[in-house]
């Protein structure tokens, strides 16, 4: 397959190719003293450029200078971005080209069709340098119109900051998580062969049976996931952008991508890989046959093949240039893998099967194009807060799509919306986030008529304090903040806030420091709802003093109850969901409401001002707070509903749990986290001061002078937080 590349190495290559190049000169009578003078004139004379049809990029630009500089043949380039447009190129400007750069399938149809010229293997004395595996493919077997350019794998692209440690199979792009992040490369035989091999099938089978259950595994891919079938382009730039999570891709892609953004991870999977092959061909129409020759017989070079493959990260078929391959390039197991993974990794060789292939890829692609039609609503979330099965329910009763963004904390989803206001329909607030979103003026007033009625109501002591009628939000789930430690720290039936404080314990705290500021100020014994300036810095002057390095225990909800879980912390803050979900499955770990009370919050559910689909935002957000689909959530998730109708129809188990459902006694020590309005702006400070002088410690401790550089920051936060 074609593999477009980019040009990323550092220009100082420029000088190594010169020099390399120099060296051969003797051996070529092209290279002589007045060979170079012959060029000079040949430029006068207004030689006839060499003009190369392309995949953009997919040259180092030092390596042609080298080649115009010996010859004295101007190079030029026409690009393409896909197959299509290179054979509309070459529909509509027949002898405009010199030479081609192609893939396998597409050199195939260039020979049946008669379009190409034969190479000339006694012009090309390098042509001995090609490795035999790239020699005597199915499309030309006796290479008898091709050279081989690059070779390479197609194999599993990812986010890492988006997946932690996928399976490494191709099944890994049929994964659940990933739904409505997964893309697929466009071409016949590297999809199939995901699905093949996905399935324990041979790359290459001709059985019908499996053929069509890897029609069945695509399709299912399309109407399950939200996958769809794209190009490399669109593959590059919704991966670089986060909108991807997983997909495929060519090795040489893969390289280039990680070298420009550090969360792009790849891998060969485990079950083996489709390879590609790109090659030259002469077209049938160009005049220029001479120079085209010129230029294959440089490339075959083993200095020159080695310069081209370092610049570009890709793999040559040149056997004898990889003395002059670069350890970096040469070390990447995807870019030259082991002969160990080569023995799993094969080329298309059974033409035979193409009719059960495009056959099966026209099923695929009516079911892509059926999914386009259907409507879009987009949900902005926090991570894994929702029921897969109740979002399953909506599209299919409303024959829609939801696209679905998690984020870790609000802060993040808060950038998201403002990066991308008009991107989201939906959106999961805090009640100081949906305060936030009502004061910008970013939420649109609910129609009663579109949503319908809530059931039998809500729990009236849950409206959120940002909009307690409802104008503008419906509530979806609420809980506590709460303590949850190992079994040995939590000796005590009713333990308090002051366990944070205890020297010697490995506490994260959430990520989310206002609420900590809050319950620091409940364990001083000071009522926030109350409190005054001097009480807010008392409590920041307590956090500084226990957290000097604050930003380093921070910890999103998830990533703390896996720390807690690992043995990695003694002691969290967190929500209570989260943590009464670990401590089911490990009797390691309890879960306690301290005895101070703790702050209380409810999530809910509101549709955003710019919103592309306003009545479909509307029917989801009625769908995910109806009694049953709300009680399905908070049976799945482990939170509480507000719904008086829906608890009705939630796990027994779950009701009984006092720190999920706490009694009016515990219930009466718990509140909304909101400060009086006169210390808001202290607040805010003190919030501000200790994320800045935790940030500060962390980059002193960096530097040779950490102990000293500790102490003072130390003594900042101190000073700070008690102004």
């Amino acid at each position: 397959m074609i593999s477009g590349a980019f040009t990323w190495l550092a220009m100082s290559l420029c000088a190594l190719v010169v020099m390399m190049l120099a060296s051969c000169q003797e051996a070529s009578t092209e290279l002589s003293a007045s060979g170079v003078v012959d060029g000079a004139e040949k430029a006068k004379a207004k030689v006839k450029p060499l003009v190369i049809l392309t995949w953009d990029e997919y040259f180092s630009k030092e390596v042609v200078s080298g080649f115009e500089r010996e010859s004295g043949i101007p190079v030029e380039f026409v690009t393409f971005e896909n197959l299509d447009e290179m054979e509309g190129l070459l529909r509509s400007r027949p002898s405009d080209f010199d030479l081609i750069v192609v893939d396998g399938g597409t050199l195939g149809n260039l020979v049946e069709l008669r379009l190409l010229q034969p190479i000339d293997r006694a012009s090309i004395p390098g042509f001995g340098n090609v490795d035999a595996r790239f020699l005597g493919t199915k499309f030309d077997p006796d290479n008898a119109y091709s050279v081989p350019y690059m070779w390479g794998t197609t194999l599993v692209v990812y986010r890492s900051d988006k997946i932690s440690e996928p399976r490494k199979s191709w099944a890994a792009l049929w994964d659940d998580q990933y739904k409505s992040r997964t893309l697929m490369l466009d071409d016949k035989f590297d999809v199939y062969a995901a699905a093949l091999l996905a399935d324990g099938c041979d790359i290459n089978t001709q059985n019908e049976t499996e053929i069509n259950r890897a029609t069945d595994r695509l399709v299912d891919q399309v109407d399950r996931l939200d996958a769809r079938l794209v190009d490399i382009f669109e593959i590059r730039e919704k991966l670089l952008s986060g909108e991807c999570w997983i997909s495929m891709t060519y090795s040489s892609d893969a390289a280039v991508l990680a070298e420009e953004e550090e969360n792009i991870s790849y891998f060969i999977p485990d079950e083996g890989a489709p390879l590609w092959l790109d090659s030259f061909v002469i077209p049938r129409e160009s005049s220029n046959g001479e120079a085209a020759h010129q230029f294959l017989e440089y490339f075959c070079r083993p200095e020159v093949a080695a310069a081209n493959s370092n610049e570009l990260w890709c793999a040559s078929v040149n056997q004898k240039a990889r003395p002059f391959v670069s350890k970096e390039v040469l070390d990447d197991p995807t870019i030259y893998p082991s002969e160990e993974v080569l023995s799993r990794c094969h080329f298309d060789t059974r033409p035979e099967r193409q009719l059960l292939v495009n056959q099966g890829l026209k099923r695929v692609f009516d079911h892509v194009r059926d999914a386009e039609r259907r409507p879009r609503v987009s949900l902005l979330i926090w991570e894994d807060y929702y029921d897969p099965e109740v979002i399953k329910k909506f599209e299919t009763d409303h024959q829609c799509k939801v696209l679905i963004t998690e984020v870790g904390n609000t802060e993040q989803l808060k950038q998201e919306l403002s990066g991308n206001p008009d991107g989201f329909d939906v959106v999961v607030a805090d009640e100081s986030t949906l305060d936030d979103f009502l004061k910008l003026k970013q939420l649109r007033e609910l129609d009663p008529a579109l949503l319908g009625p809530e059931g039998e109501g809500r729990d009236g002591e849950l409206a959120s304090p940002a909009d307690p009628s409802n104008r503008f939000s419906r509530p979806y789930l609420w809980g506590l903040t709460v303590l949850a430690g190992r079994a040995e720290v939590m000796t005590d039936p009713q333990p308090s806030w002051n366990l944070l404080w205890k020297e010697g314990l490995r506490t994260g705290i959430l990520d989310e420091p206002i609420d900590l500021l809050w319950l620091s100020m409940l364990s001083l014994g000071h009522d926030p709802a109350s409190a005054n300036e001097a009480q807010v810095k008392e409590a920041a002057s307590m956090i500084a003093r226990r957290f000097p390095d604050f930003t380093s225990h921070m910890r999103d909800a998830l990533s703390a109850v896996n720390a807690l879980e690992a043995g990695e912390l003694d002691l969290v803050v967190v929500y209570n969901g989260d943590a009464l979900v670990r401590a089911a499955r490990n009797p390691s770990i309890r879960v306690a409401i301290p005895k101070e009370g703790a702050p209380l919050w409810v999530d809910s559910l509101v549709v955003t001002r710019d919103s592309a689909q306003p009545e479909l935002a509307h029917r989801l957000i009625a769908h995910l707070t109806s009694p049953a689909m709300s009680a399905k959530t908070a049976n799945h998730l482990h939170f509480a509903t507000p719904s008086l109708a829906a608890r009705q129809q939630v796990d027994p188990a779950l009701l009984r749990n006092p720190t999920l459902y706490p009694g009016p006694a515990v219930m009466d020590r718990c509140f909304f986290v909101r400060f009086p309005a006169e210390v808001q702006r202290s607040v805010s400070q003190s919030v501000a001061r200790l994320i800045s002088s935790g940030r500060s410690r962390s980059l002193a401790m960096e530097g040779d002078a950490a102990n000293a550089g500790a102490s003072e920051t130390i003594e900042v936060s101190d000073s700070v937080a008690g102004e």
